[in-house]
């Protein structure tokens, strides 16, 4: 069961692939990352939405799910030692990031997949099928390791190689990222390109308690 921070999940779309795209390869590798947006989730008849804060560098990755109008946070956060779960003082110790995560919030990311998804990249394993694309050669849906991942929007020039909003979904579970601001981009930008301005939602930080991340 989902954590009781409940709001409603909208539904999604996709973008149609176009013409005869060639991969982007702006992103590779495996570049360090942090942004900021809202996650919104549906499991049975129960949905969640909260504020995201994710950064990741590697062997070092810390995500911290707040509640909208501070109804609650949860700390995840994973290092070479294993991962700790904090939250209203609570805190687990694991070896695995995503059954601790479905251990003390009743839901599991895949994050050994997201943080390859959120950066418009495939999983290092080559596991994934039915891969469609845009034009401009950017990721639009695929499957991959029991998951269906749409990406729905794409952020604006000099970073729009990077996502905007995706979905995911497994058999038991739906789920919407919206990244309002990337704070460290996994993209090498010109020195003398400024850097993309932030969404004029990107300033606020709290959930809009009427519904799910839109």
């Amino acid at each position: 069961m989902l954590a009781s921070i409940t709001l409603v999940c909208t539904g999604c779309a996709s973008l149609p692939a176009t013409g005869r795209p060639q991969p982007v390869t702006a992103i590779e590798g495996d570049p360090a990352f942090e942004l900021s947006g809202r996650l919104a989730l549906r499991q049975a008849e129960q949905a969640l939405s909260a504020n995201l804060r994710w950064r990741y560098e590697g062997a070092i990755e810390e995500m911290v799910i707040t509640g909208p109008l501070g109804a609650g946070s949860a700390e995840l956060v994973r290092d070479p030692g294993g991962v700790v779960f904090r939250s209203q003082g609570r805190e687990l110790r694991a070896r695995d990031a995503q059954a601790l995560m479905r251990e003390a919030l009743g839901f599991a990311l895949p994050l050994d997949g997201l943080r390859y998804w959120v950066r418009g990249q495939l999983g290092p394993a080559d596991l994934a099928v039915r891969v469609e694309r845009d034009a401009r050669g950017r990721l639009v849906s695929f499957h991959e390791s029991g998951w269906e991942v749409t990406i729905t929007d794409y952020g604006a020039a000099p970073i729009d190689a990077l996502p905007r909003r995706l979905d995911v979904q497994s058999s038991d579970l739906q789920a919407r990222l919206v990244i309002d601001q990337w704070l460290r981009t996994p993209l090498t930008l010109p020195s003398d390109t400024p850097p993309d301005p932030p969404a004029a939602s990107s300033a606020r930080t709290t959930a809009d308690p009427r519904g799910a991340a839109k």
